[in-house]
């Protein structure tokens, strides 16, 4: 398990021992290791407050493997694309997306620039190559989908929600998009976790959360979706049972 400290440390612990300590990890950029994400089982992306981003080999002792270019704000989001696709997606509070080949770390591949705020929401489709979505603050609340293997920034499909896109994760068992919200100009899209079909047609609303939903998981199978809310719950949806377009729950299973 990789935790990153405010200050700008990374800490890989044994998630089955409590306490066992494994290494530390420094050297990767200025302020709070504020984002984190897993490339395989030695390879590991940290994002700064600083705006740096760092890739550490975690069999390594010492600093970071490589750095990529800076982004001019915080990196609130990392994704690394799933396997045979060399690439990793940074979000930062500057408004930007960035995706650089980890293979030629030096420069970035693309730079998304559509969002209006900061993205901390993006994921890469595990069934489609060069494929992210993303999801933009409060003031933007745009989800957008991406061609990343185009040789300029090429967006594919957009949807307004009208709320803070706090989490994006694809499901591969609905081939469907699942995103969690906050903060928004319309009441009724706040606080939910939500479905899309891959065109961003909108599929359910998951109501519940009794403040703003700040974390988002989907289980490997795709199944189930966790959502972490400011009202200091979990909640556990069961999406491979929502019917199709159009539906909805009040309320986890």
């Amino acid at each position: 398990l990789a935790v990153g400290s405010s200050g700008g440390k990374v800490e890989l612990v044994d998630a089955q021992e409590t306490t066992a300590h494994i290494s530390s990890l420094g050297g990767g950029g200025e302020g709070r290791a504020s984002s984190l994400s897993w490339g395989g089982p030695h390879e590991l992306a940290a994002g700064f407050a600083g705006g740096a981003v760092a890739i550490f080999d975690v069999r390594r002792r010492g600093g970071a493997a490589c750095t990529l270019p800076a982004h001019r704000g915080e990196v609130c989001g990392l994704r690394f694309a799933p396997d045979g696709v060399a690439q990793l997606a940074s979000g930062s509070n500057d408004h930007t997306v960035r995706v650089c080949d980890v293979r030629s770390p030096r420069a970035a591949r693309l730079e998304l620039t559509a969002h209006s705020a900061a993205v901390k929401a993006l994921d890469f489709c595990p069934w489609r190559r060069h494929c992210l979505a993303t999801g933009g603050g409060t003031t933007d609340g745009s989800i957008r989908i991406w061609d990343t293997g185009a040789a300029a920034e090429r967006e594919l499909q957009s949807v307004a929600t009208g709320s803070q896109v706090s989490g994006v994760r694809w499901s591969v068992a609905r081939r469907e998009l699942v995103t969690s919200h906050g903060f928004s100009s319309m009441n009724s899209t706040s606080n939910s976790v939500r479905l899309w079909r891959p065109n961003l047609l909108p599929v359910a609303q998951l109501t519940g959360h009794r403040g703003r939903v700040l974390h988002l998981a989907v289980s490997p199978d795709g199944g189930t979706a966790l959502s972490a809310g400011s009202d200091e719950t979990l909640r556990f949806w069961k999406i491979s049972s929502i019917g199709g377009a159009g539906g909805g729950a009040s309320a986890p299973p």
